[in-house]
């Protein structure tokens, strides 16, 4: 009979090979929301830019200046 448990921490090893791990910005919904989140960081000086490429969608990121 075959051992389960080595063939198991084979399969479980190797599932998350490869990925992208990397940070994503922080985005929002609404440009409402996205100037609450800012102010409440304490950032003064700031754009907020719509990252979508959908022209029906938003995706509001906030650049500090």
């Amino acid at each position: 009979m075959a051992k389960v448990h080595t063939r198991v921490k084979r399969k479980a090893t190797n599932k998350d090979k490869d990925r992208n791990r990397s940070k994503r910005p922080k985005t929002f919904k609404t440009k409402e929301s996205a100037k609450k989140y800012a102010e409440g960081k304490g950032i003064k000086k700031y754009n907020l830019v719509n990252i979508s490429t959908k022209d029906n969608k938003q995706k509001i990121k906030v650049v500090s200046q």
